[in-house]
């Protein structure tokens, strides 16, 4: 799918309705789960709260702020009309002109939007209505230009967990081996990396790195995110500071066959809670039904944004129907009581036969030696 598809389905959908015009809407502050319509109307990853205007006749309009950002905006969306504004509300008046309340609005991340923002919008016009589904609903399929970007980040991610082998040793605390690797990400051309990293003996769960000193026999979990033009990879892995005792291995390479079973799966076709129920039986069968759900695990994957975070979690009760070129993670991230959290999984891509990941390497348990 290109760009061009995406908005020419997402203004069918409009002049379906008896809308005139959708605003999408997002404040600025990006996160690994939370979608972005703005940048699905237009590419454009903002600094601060910043709005597109899609009319029925197809034109958009984004409205920056700051307003020094414009500049930026205009080179990364040459045919968007730029509406620089130090004020948001301020600047959508201004868009949508004398009318403003008496046109009927959708709006699409309104639901996300600071109260003090989304209070302003509610006084400057009551005709507003939920259009999210508008937005979101064609841009389940990544465009071309997006599974390109996510290929890159995923280039990014591998190497910088090759950086993470390199450099990780006794001694070193969580937080420096974190830094360096959000360090050498950007270095690559990365946006921004969230990680999640930390290091023990037994792990009971992924977190954020802290001030702990890494020792001789610790298990490294680490998932490292990064971002390339606005376009999320990820890739789950599980190092181990020296050599590894062979029931980790056992137990790592059970969590593998787990996300394999997965991929296998992962069809046109398929419901995400199918692929989810795979990678269960493969854990179900060696006697860790228990840990396959909550308070152990919640899902086995989700989708990748910034912009759309369809097709959505891994997750028995995720119904949503698997496509071509829908963009999403793999991981069958479980604890087991014998060895601690384990971390392993891919980005995958889905195509006419299946799901494809975008990794060169396959998860696999690495060893430090110490």
């Amino acid at each position: 799918m290109t760009f061009e598809e995406r908005l020419a389905a997402i203004r069918a959908k409009l002049t379906a309705t008896r809308l005139d015009c959708v605003i999408a809407l997002h404040d600025g502050a990006h996160f690994i789960e939370k979608p972005d319509p703005v940048m699905v109307l237009t590419g454009f990853k903002a600094l601060g709260p910043v709005a597109a205007v899609l009319d029925r006749a197809g034109a958009v309009t984004l409205i920056v702020t700051p307003s020094w950002d414009a500049e930026r905006a205009a080179e990364i969306c040459p045919d968007v009309k730029i509406a620089p504004a130090d004020d948001l509300i301020a600047g959508l008046t201004s868009v949508l002109g004398a009318n403003v309340g008496r046109i009927a609005i959708g709006a699409a991340g309104l639901g996300a939007m600071p109260y003090v923002l989304a209070r302003r919008l509610a006084d400057l016009t009551p005709l507003v209505h939920p259009a999210d589904a508008i937005v979101f609903d064609p841009a389940k399929r990544k465009t071309d230009r997006e599974l390109a970007h996510a290929r890159e980040a995923t280039r990014i991610a591998e190497l910088g967990y090759q950086h993470l082998i390199d450099i990780a040793r006794p001694g070193m605390t969580e937080d420096e081996l974190a830094a360096e690797l959000r360090w050498h990400s950007k270095s690559l051309g990365a946006e921004d990396n969230f990680v999640l990293l930390c290091a023990g003996p037994h792990n009971r769960a992924v977190a954020p790195s802290n001030g702990r000193r890494m020792q001789a026999g610790d298990t490294i979990v680490c998932e490292i995110t990064p971002s390339y033009r606005g376009q999320l990879a990820q890739i789950c892995r599980t190092i181990v500071l020296g050599a590894a005792p062979t029931l980790l291995r056992d137990k790592y390479d059970l969590v593998v066959s787990s996300m394999q079973a997965g991929f296998a799966a992962a069809v046109p076709g398929a419901t995400m809670a199918d692929v989810c129920g795979a990678m269960n039986a493969v854990l179900e069968a060696e006697g860790y039904g228990e840990f396959c759900h909550p308070p152990h695990i919640r899902r086995r994957g989700h989708g990748l944004g910034f912009g759309a975070i369809e097709p959505g979690d891994v997750a028995l009760d995720n119904t949503t129907v698997l496509e071509p070129d829908m963009l999403f993670m793999i991981h069958p991230n479980q604890y087991l009581p014998e060895t601690g959290y384990l971390l392993c999984g891919e980005p995958a891509v889905l195509a006419a036969h299946g799901a494809q990941a975008l990794t060169r390497q396959q998860a696999a348990l690495a060893e430090i030696a110490v």
